[in-house]
């Protein structure tokens, strides 16, 4: 059909904007979550358990330094940022194959959202074991 070409480019445009707007949030959110989650790894790992995240907190400051907290942040962001993408675009473009009448249905969402997932993940897992790592090098 003519045009098809033209509206094949939009619709990859949009599924790449919306990986793009995913990605952005993702910045802001790994800053904020990066530390909360050194603090989660090392707990989880301590031999002895951990009396709070508060505590755990002051003892990373006292003894490695603020640094501690974002050290692992490049890789998180390396791990997360082609998740985001990945993951919001493909969630956007199979949502549009599954309803190319624009409407889509609850299994469609449902769908898209899966196999997106299940890209994104299967295609970043190996990044996460090494931001893993890097928060837990101390222990």
């Amino acid at each position: 059909p003519a045009g098809s070409g033209a509206s094949a480019t939009a619709e990859s445009a949009q599924a790449l904007a919306a990986g793009g707007a995913v990605a952005l949030g993702t910045i802001a959110h790994d800053l904020i979550m990066t530390p909360m989650d050194v603090c989660k790894q090392r707990m989880q790992l301590s031999a002895g358990g951990s009396p709070g995240v508060y505590a755990c907190a002051c003892t990373i400051l006292q003894q490695e330094g603020a640094r501690a907290f974002w050290l692992s942040y490049p890789t998180t962001l390396l791990m997360n940022l082609p998740y985001a993408l990945l993951m919001g675009s493909a969630n956007e473009r199979l949502r549009q194959l599954f309803a190319p009448d624009g409407d889509p249905s609850m299994g469609a969402y449902f769908a898209a959202g899966a196999g997106a997932g299940a890209l994104a993940g299967g295609l970043t897992n190996p990044l996460d074991v090494v931001k893993t790592r890097l928060q837990t090098q101390h222990l």
